[in-house]
């Protein structure tokens, strides 16, 4: 039996980047299916304003933080187990 196979980075590298694509729209549309359903009870929305920094540009709600970390761990733990290192 030979020694499993290591991809080339280039072949991790497209499969984090569509694995976090991928993880960025199945959460967007639960984080809007949720929001929606926040927002017709009377409760504040996940879209609410959360962290500013206007000098910088930064408006970040809990809904962005949920989307940015949700991606990045896709693509995290996609790159981690696609090395082929067993």
């Amino acid at each position: 039996m030979s020694p499993p196979r290591h991809r080339a980075w280039w072949v991790r590298a497209l499969l984090s980047l569509m694995a976090g694509i991928g993880s960025a729209v199945v959460v967007a549309v639960v984080i809007a299916i949720v929001d929606i359903y926040l927002t017709g009870h009377g409760l504040q929305p996940l879209n609410s304003p959360w962290l500013e920094w206007p000098a910088w540009g930064i408006h970040l709600s809990p809904a962005d933080a949920i989307f940015l970390v949700a991606a990045a761990l896709a693509a995290a733990i996609v790159w981690r187990r696609s090395a082929g290192s067993g």
